[in-house]
């Protein structure tokens, strides 16, 4: 065999490996992912001022104008549509809020997804980053690389990870985990604060679990939760409004 065939079939040898993997992953990310549950889907489905366009992006369109948008990346394998509930009733107060879906439903594949949402809304001027679990490592990724694309970050119980530390980033950051008697539930938690800049606010949820910061069921090595879905929808969301009414005002 010469050297130029040995190459070519190295090449066929490797193309191959590489559609075989990535259809593989393809089918894994499918049958893996935890689907949104019917509370997320009525925030889907629901009619009222909210508008709900899902095409490459699942966008909530509040019923008056407005300049301040909410990009948001799901956690992996979850379903983008379980976010619907929080985000929808962050749009019913104003707020353009557009959840990312993610190639193979794992935001580390999409950390840029960011930047065409931001680029399609040019009306906005206040844009959040956040996300849950994965989605906020991803959501970190962004920021550290796009300081100057968005004005602040949250995290959804997350964290950054250690190749996309915001230590030194000046983007005004929120931490919103679920705690079990005061300890956080999110192995590591305390661990990381050093991976976000000192003045981080952090939000602790009393009995709250990783899962019910969406709609997709239990998960596995998740907490049982103290309280309802519903109390711990409300309390993100509130959380988040009180975000966007302080950076608000510190923007001006």
């Amino acid at each position: 065999m010469t050297i130029k065939k040995g190459l070519k079939y190295t090449i066929i040898a490797i193309l191959t490996i590489l559609v075989l993997g990535t259809g593989g992953l393809f089918v894994w990310s499918q049958t893996g992912t935890y689907p949104a549950r019917s509370v997320a889907q009525a925030a889907i489905d629901s009619t009222g001022s909210v508008r709900v366009l899902q095409n490459e992006f699942i966008v909530f369109t509040p019923e008056q104008e407005t300049q301040t948008g909410l990009t948001f990346y799901p956690g992996g394998l979850v379903e983008p549509a379980a976010y619907a509930p929080v985000l929808r009733n962050l749009a019913e107060e104003g707020i353009l809020a557009v959840i990312a879906p993610m190639p193979f439903n794992l935001a580390i594949f999409g950390t840029n997804a960011a930047k065409e949402i931001i680029a399609s809304y040019p009306h906005i001027d206040t844009w959040i980053l956040a996300g849950h679990s994965l989605g906020g490592a991803a959501a970190a990724i962004f920021a550290d690389n796009n300081p100057d694309e968005i004005d602040a970050v949250v995290f959804w119980d997350s964290y950054p990870p250690n190749s996309a530390s915001l230590a030194d980033n000046t983007l005004p950051v929120i931490s919103i985990f679920g705690t079990t008697n005061g300890i956080p539930n999110t192995d590591n938690f305390d661990e990381k604060r050093n991976l976000l800049p000192n003045d981080t606010t952090y939000v602790p949820i009393e009995g709250a679990s990783h899962a019910q910061f969406g709609d997709y069921g239990p998960q596995k090595g998740d907490v049982v939760p103290s309280i309802s879905l519903q109390a711990q929808h409300d309390r993100v969301t509130e959380i988040m409004l009180d975000l966007f009414i302080n950076l608000s005002e510190y923007l001006n």
